[in-house]
């Protein structure tokens, strides 16, 4: 459609938090109107750097969205990613900042999600193109490497992010696409393909 690249491609990688009993990642599936979901999200590699995270709590009452991000302190990883470590490392950051124990406070880290994404714009219209989508069931493991990440499947995720001065702009660039739009949660499909 001619849409301009505006940022240069990078890997995203985010590590959901939930109940042992995954009350979000339900609230979610029955569409109840007041919930939230939260996760540590930071861009580029995961294995062999030094980690710049910032928690994320995604909230939705009734057909209203909002975010909030709070950045953490930064932490190292090696060729295999220590989740003992990593859990003590968010509760240090829970117990030096009131906000971050508000929002982490009995939930814990149960699916890693990684994928590529690409930046356009397009009269007014951002899109985001999420490729290569890999996944990890964290609930029931202490260290995961690169040859853990599961390659669910070969989906391309496109998504249109606007205000609501541009809805019109944003439809009409929909309706180039041949795919129905729908909703689409890389957690939840993330938690449906690695916790069977």
């Amino acid at each position: 459609i001619g849409a301009k690249e505006i940022y240069s491609p990078r890997m995203i990688n985010s590590i959901y938090f939930d109940t042992y009993f995954l009350k979000n990642f339900y609230e979610a599936i029955d569409g109840i109107m007041l919930r939230n979901k939260v996760r540590l999200r930071w861009y580029g590699e995961i294995f062999n750097t030094k980690i710049q995270p910032q928690m994320e709590s995604k909230n939705r009452i009734n057909q209203h969205n909002y975010k909030i991000t709070k950045k953490l302190r930064s932490f190292k990883t090696e060729s295999f990613f220590n989740l003992i470590n990593f859990k003590k490392y968010i509760q240090t950051e829970k117990n030096n900042n009131n906000e971050i124990y508000f929002y982490l406070n009995n939930l814990h880290p149960n699916l890693l999600a990684s994928y590529r994404r690409k930046y356009y714009i397009f009269d007014n219209v951002r899109i985001t193109l999420d490729t290569d989508l890999k996944f990890i069931n964290l609930a029931k493991i202490n260290f995961f490497s690169k040859k853990n990440l599961l390659c669910i499947n070969k989906k391309k995720i496109i998504e249109l992010k606007y205000s609501d001065e541009f809805h019109y702009q944003a439809t009409k660039i929909s309706k180039t696409f041949n795919n129905r739009l729908s909703k689409f949660s890389k957690y939840q499909i993330g938690v449906l393909e690695t916790f069977c």
